[in-house]
């Protein structure tokens, strides 16, 4: 029944809103509060190694780079990520953001994404972005506008050398990069 529901938000996020700026019920929602619903339902949509699950008591999601959320995160925050509470990091630095389950790659850090993902390379973290070209490079998961709505884009083979398995329910909704 869990499952229906999210894959029933996820979808209305990707067909229903609009990407910024938009009304739903008469509330404004901005493009970030979208996209911090997607990080939400992403992190509903993955699984990782059993591994990789133990031994936290949190789920974690850092902001690698400038934070383009800002305040707009908070629409997730209070959430729990498969029973347990969520928590949102925000570093400059890879090495801060330590068991993060997900990474969020910002525009800010573009110029060192090669060296990025090549210290996360074939480590359990699911990473998203929200930059032109960002999938192609390697990032497992990509966020982009396309007319007035919110998509994604999903390189698999990323998410595959990283043991994470993503949902065929997501995987239906992207487009696959390779």
């Amino acid at each position: 029944m869990a499952v229906k529901r999210t894959i029933a938000l996820l979808t209305m996020l990707l067909l229903v809103l609009p990407a910024w700026q938009g009304s739903v019920h008469g509330a404004t929602v901005s493009e970030y509060q979208i996209k911090a619903a997607f990080l939400y339902n992403f992190a509903k949509f993955v699984e990782w190694p059993a591994a990789a699950q133990k031994g936290s008591n949190d789920f974690k999601i850092g902001i690698l780079g400038e934070d383009p959320f800002d305040e707009e995160i908070g629409v997730i925050e209070t959430k729990l990520v498969r029973g347990k509470p969520l928590k949102i990091l925000r570093a400059y630095s890879l090495s801060e953001l330590h068991g993060c389950r997900v990474i969020f790659i910002s525009a800010s850090v573009k110029s060192q994404l090669a060296d990025i993902l090549e210290r996360l390379k074939a480590q359990p973290v699911l990473t998203v972005g929200d930059t032109s070209g960002f999938a192609r490079q390697g990032v497992m998961i990509n966020l982009i506008a396309v007319g007035n709505k919110i998509r994604f884009q999903i390189n698999s083979n990323a998410a595959d050398r990283a043991g994470l398995k993503i949902s065929s329910h997501l995987l239906r909704l992207a487009t696959i990069v390779e």
